[in-house]
């Protein structure tokens, strides 16, 4: 076995195994490179780069956010980008990227931002003839500021709980939160600080003059950041 399924495995082997796949509309003629690995439905593991690389379609431009990405069919009137990867699929596939797993936010007996490693998220997609590039980051802004997110979201890698009638596992994220702005527990990626879902009091907004039209589809690459070199601190 390669050590890229040797990760894949042990990390399905804690999250449970995914649901089954229905088959899908073909829609998108996107073309992986050959040297990708599959990791699942519109998501791919690089080994040459070591990143993560899903495939999503713009949902939002405008107004108040909860979500960067969220699962198709689920949250899109809150998130920027959907999704039809399975979302246990993501957290291996950043497993194998190296990145580190933290805890999600919680609340009691005192609140503690999200941690885990850093996740740098660079978007790509088509304009006509043209290949269009953005750092994740500046799709999003702080409403009050208009500035642009400047922090990274981090590896929280949402919940695992057991279903009290059924007893399987439940893998939080499952529920379409994945990569937020507004602090879940069930999120995969989340901000390494205080940011409320409060619909009066939240934060942060589509920046929409930096966002292709909705429909547009886009090949997201996450990696870990690298971490400071201390000696040069």
């Amino acid at each position: 076995m390669s050590s890229t399924s040797l990760a894949l495995a042990t990390a399905l082997l804690v999250l449970g195994a995914p649901p089954s796949e229905s088959p899908q509309p073909t829609t998108d003629t996107f073309q992986p490179d050959p040297g990708w690995k599959p990791v699942g439905r519109s998501l791919w593991f690089d080994p040459r780069e070591k990143r993560l690389v899903l495939r999503a379609r713009v949902a939002l431009r405008e107004g108040p956010l909860e979500h960067l990405l969220c699962l198709k069919g689920t949250k899109e009137h809150e998130a920027v980008l959907a999704t039809d990867a399975i979302p246990r699929m993501i957290h291996a596939g950043l497993i194998l990227t190296g990145a580190k797993q933290g805890h999600p936010v919680r609340f009691l007996p005192k609140f503690e931002p999200p941690t885990g490693s850093p996740i740098a998220m660079q978007i790509e997609w088509q304009e006509g003839d043209k290949t269009r590039t953005a750092d994740a980051r500046t799709w999003i802004k702080e409403e009050h500021s208009k500035l642009p997110l400047t922090k990274d979201w981090v590896f929280a890698g949402s919940e695992i709980f057991e279903d009290p009638e059924t007893k399987k596992r439940i893998y939080a994220a499952d529920d379409g939160d994945l990569f937020t702005v507004a602090n879940f527990a069930n999120a995969i990626l989340d901000l390494p600080f205080a940011s409320t879902a409060n619909d009066a009091e939240r934060a942060f907004v589509a920046n929409t003059e930096k966002i292709p039209p909705r429909g547009t589809l886009v090949t997201i690459f996450l990696r870990p950041r690298p971490e400071p070199d201390a000696t040069k601190r």
